[in-house]
């Protein structure tokens, strides 16, 4: 857990500096993971982290494209299913789960503090009864410009796995 708490480390610094996750880190996380799993479980749980890291980035990627999350996020949720016979199924699930709520949590402290949160979410609330009522779906805008919208997953994922290690869930 060491190396992935290093990688995660390294991806909170370039996603907040640089708003990017590079693909080195996930790569050094994810075959770290499968190396230890490798080592000390069944090819059997190999495959099984192998499985959890595509049924990760399944189930995100779609999230990706609606511009819901970042490419680095998706990434990092791929590399924590590498963890998968580490940690055990039940561990991943409850690891996601506290991310997400971290992240919402992070979401409603931005829409308090910042006007432009509060705008984005009307956005959103406008953007989801228009395609509900009329079934239209339109180009969803996403200001980049705007910073502090963003709710940089990277930081409620480390939270959450800090939590992991120390055993609060």
């Amino acid at each position: 857990m060491r190396i992935l708490i290093g990688v995660f480390c390294a991806a909170i610094y370039t996603d907040w500096r640089y708003y990017r996750i590079p693909n080195l880190c996930i790569l050094l996380g994810m075959a770290a993971g499968l190396i230890q799993t490798a080592v000390s479980c069944t090819w059997g749980d190999l495959v099984c982290a192998l499985g959890a890291a595509a049924v990760l980035f399944l189930a995100f990627y779609p999230f990706y494209l609606l511009g819901a999350l970042g490419a680095g996020d998706v990434k990092l949720f791929m590399m924590m299913g590498c963890y998968q016979a580490l940690i055990g199924t039940d561990g991943l699930i409850q690891y996601m789960f506290v991310t997400m709520m971290l992240a919402a949590i992070s979401s409603i402290i931005k829409m308090i503090v910042y006007t432009q949160s509060r705008e984005r979410l009307l956005y959103l609330v406008r953007y989801l009864r228009k395609a509900i009522l009329t079934g239209a779906v339109d180009a969803y805008e996403i200001d980049k410009t705007q910073r502090r919208c963003v709710v940089r997953l990277s930081i409620p994922a480390f939270i959450s796995l800090i939590l992991m290690c120390i055993g609060v869930y």
